[in-house]
């Protein structure tokens, strides 16, 4: 009773399952077979809390428009397509 102490429970939900879980996959008892099989859904509902973890953190917000900014890059496209148009591009103008 120890040995099932020290998981989650929801991971002891999982091993009682008689589809998924240890009646499925020990097909001889033992204490070693099945704390094998509680360490590996122990392993998998950590490393599935991690992810809904990562996918829950807070985001940084969007950065404010500059509309400088964006004008700038609009006039270096516009420059760079009038030297493509004319068979030259940055690293050939001069």
């Amino acid at each position: 009773m120890q040995t099932l102490l020290i998981f989650p429970r929801e991971v002891i939900d999982r091993a009682v399952d008689p589809v998924q879980g240890i009646p499925a996959k020990v097909t001889t008892l033992n204490l070693a077979r099945i704390r094998a099989v509680l360490d590996t859904f122990a392993e998998e509902y950590w490393e599935q809390q991690q992810r809904i973890e990562r996918a829950n953190r807070k985001r940084l917000p969007e950065p404010l428009e500059n509309p400088e900014v964006k004008e700038r890059i609009a006039r270096g496209l516009r420059e760079l397509v009038t030297q493509l148009k004319r068979g030259t591009g940055p690293s050939t103008a001069g």
